[in-house]
């Protein structure tokens, strides 16, 4: 043993003296550090796709080693190609990092005069102000921002419509979106809306809409009931507003809305009558009987084609009626939103939900065989619940207490009231009143119509009774002052 160990001894110790002979011998041998350098480092996806849906969340994030400069603010900057042709500058920062968000390098790559919309290459680079690092490429796919663009009708153009031409085409609209011949490969869907003229689209009713389109045929019956909806007097010519929206929506369900700029055209329309509508189904009070004393739909004294109902509905559904008696033509919804209806022979639409009883207001704008409606629920005071209503003047019989013809109350809402078979006559007057009291009376408020809004006031005009010698069923909401007095 002592032997073994002895000689492992010996091996160490002339290694050892081979290894100091070595560095004694050797004058080059030199202790070196790194290159100092600045240099983006290169990420490891360099694809990135840029969600709409997310605008502030980060598209990407670069960051850099600068060992060179001793720079304290450094500029971030873009470029279509990789000899850096054209700069842009996407921001600056103290630090050795970077982030920009999906809407912000969106914005920067459609500025740059891109003008497709997938696996576009962006070359990124940081700049220390004296110093440029290396450059990065990415691939990205950007989303539309430009909008529509209207090519007709041109501005200024005049449509004078006529209910002799009711189904040929009044007006085309037509449009280019540089999105449809791009190769996103996505459907777009277009709304032509117009509204009044100056009113900045508050109350915007659709035209017609479709997915893909390009143009848009609208008639005359079409464009007169949309002129009228909005607003316009027959047979006077009036501004209307004109515009498209086009919305697209990704796999997450996010929607992205392009609006074109507004288009001004003057349309006169005709005079045109349009039904009245009745209330049928379980959220209201005659149920679901179509011939059940049914509730009117007050009607818009300066829209012949609108109609406002404000009252309480119970949770249920219900529908439209044009004729008592009939279920067509019928009115209802099949997306929430737009009006449909089944004019006869054809599928009766879906109802109106109610998922809560309460006090709503509908409104209903038909156009043509369509149309679109709101509904919002009640804020107003419903604090006065009157005891009796009334209609009373010469035109239901005299001014004495004694003439005055009560009114029912509505066994669902107490702010609903009616008389039926009320004999009117021509050319007198009157007034509606509560509680047999002169002082809460309903005065006349301007309709040329046997509809409208009258107002609560202590003085002021009667109603003047237009309509021919006959008898007559009264509707009245003291809600919001409506009424509606029809022919039996």
């Amino acid at each position: 043993m002592k032997i073994h160990i002895k000689k492992i001894s010996s091996i160490l110790l002339l290694s050892l003296m081979f290894v100091l002979n070595s560095c004694g011998s050797d004058d080059n041998l030199k202790v070196t550090s790194p290159d100092a350098e600045f240099k983006l480092t290169e990420p490891e996806i360099n694809t990135v796709y840029l969600n709409f849906g997310l605008p502030q969340n980060p598209a990407l994030t670069v960051v850099w080693k600068d060992d060179l400069t001793g720079s304290s603010s450094y500029t971030v900057e873009m470029s279509l190609d990789g000899d850096f042709t054209n700069v842009t500058t996407l921001g600056s920062t103290s630090n050795k990092e970077f982030t920009i968000s999906v809407q912000d390098l969106n914005v920067a790559i459609r500025e740059a005069g891109v003008e497709n919309f997938r696996d576009i290459s962006i070359f990124l680079r940081i700049n220390s102000g004296s110093v440029l690092s290396n450059s990065v490429l990415y691939f990205v796919t950007t989303y539309p921002t430009n909008p529509p663009v209207i090519n007709g009708p041109a501005s200024g153009t005049s449509f004078v419509l006529s209910i002799s031409n009711s189904g040929d085409t009044a007006m085309t609209v037509n449009w280019t979106d540089v999105v449809l011949t791009s190769d996103l490969n996505i459907d777009v869907d277009y709304t032509v809306e117009a509204a009044l003229g100056g009113s900045n689209f508050a109350s915007p009713v659709s035209l017609g809409s479709g997915t893909n389109l390009t143009t848009l045929a609208v008639t005359h019956a079409t464009l007169n009931a949309v002129a009228l909806g909005i607003g316009l007097t027959p047979g006077v010519a009036g501004n209307v507003d004109l515009r498209i929206k086009a919305k697209n929506t990704n796999e997450s369900g996010d929607v992205l809305t392009r609006t074109t700029l507004t288009r001004t055209i003057s349309v006169t329309p005709y005079n045109v009558s349009f039904p009245n509508l009745f209330l049928v189904g379980s959220a209201t009070s005659p149920g679901w009987s179509n011939n059940n004393n049914n509730t009117p739909v007050f009607r818009n004294q300066n829209v012949p084609n609108n109609y406002v109902y404000t009252g309480y509905f119970n949770a249920g559904a219900f529908k439209l009626l044009e004729v008592k008696g009939q279920w067509q033509p019928q009115w209802g919804t099949n997306d929430g939103s737009t009006l449909a209806v089944n004019p006869g022979g054809g599928s009766d639409p879906n109802t109106f939900n109610v998922a809560t009883a309460g006090y709503y207001t509908y409104s209903f704008t038909t156009v043509g065989q369509g149309g679109s409606f709101t509904v919002t629920p009640y804020t107003g005071s419903v604090a006065t619940t009157y005891s009796t209503m009334g209609i009373i003047g010469a035109a239901v019989g005299g001014w004495g207490d004694a003439d005055e013809v009560n009114f029912t109350q509505d066994a669902n809402n107490p702010h609903l009231w009616y008389s039926l078979g009320v004999n009117f006559t021509s050319g007198a007057e009157f007034l509606i009143r509560a509680n047999d009291a002169w002082s809460s009376v309903w005065r006349y408020n301007g309709s040329q119509q046997l509809y409208g809004t009258s107002v609560l006031a202590a003085g002021g005009n009667n109603f003047p009774f237009n309509g021919a010698t006959g008898s007559y069923d009264v509707w009245f909401n003291d809600l919001d002052g409506s009424y509606i007095i029809l022919p039996q």
